[in-house]
């Protein structure tokens, strides 16, 4: 049993941090793909970076579970251990308990309607996966009219093969 002891003591903080997390960020949005392409094991062929030959654009996607007040949307692309790839916010209407969010084109920095940026790649616009190898993910933050955090989701984007 004492052999144990180190693991059972890494099961309980574990638990506690997730619980501690969880209720730091209010509840969980449910984020999916709204385009099968898009699996979150690998990068869909064509949404790479240009200097890749890619012409890659975000994921269109589907957000369930909006907090009451939800306002807009924060989304963050990121790689694993490396920088955003950029940071943009979409507007929704009050009340809305989902959205279906279209997809934003790479490498621009024109976006569809109901889109704003927070940040854009040092390349401008939303930079698509250029390292091959690498992760990439998604944070989606539902925030009020004033722009605090409600609620958070999280969405494996896959690696670019």
């Amino acid at each position: 049993m004492k052999k144990y002891l180190p693991l059972i003591a890494l099961a309980l903080l574990a638990v506690l941090f997730t619980i501690q997390y969880a209720q730091a960020d209010g509840p969980r949005l449910t984020v999916r793909f709204a385009n099968p392409a898009w699996n979150g094991i690998a990068i869909p062929a064509g949404q790479q970076c240009g200097q890749l030959g890619g012409k890659g654009n975000t994921p269109a996607l589907n957000v369930f579970d909006l907090p009451s007040g939800t306002a807009g949307l924060q989304l963050e692309y990121k790689q694993r251990g490396g920088s955003s790839l950029g940071v943009l916010r979409y507007a929704i209407a009050q009340g809305a308990a989902s959205v279906q969010l279209p997809s934003v084109t790479g490498q621009q920095a024109s976006l569809p309607d109901g889109f704003s940026w927070v940040s854009q790649s040092a390349g401008g616009g939303y930079q698509p996966p250029c390292t091959k190898g690498a992760g990439y993910f998604l944070v989606v933050t539902a925030l009020d009219a004033g722009g605090k955090p409600l609620g958070t989701g999280r969405l494996e984007l896959g690696k670019l093969q």
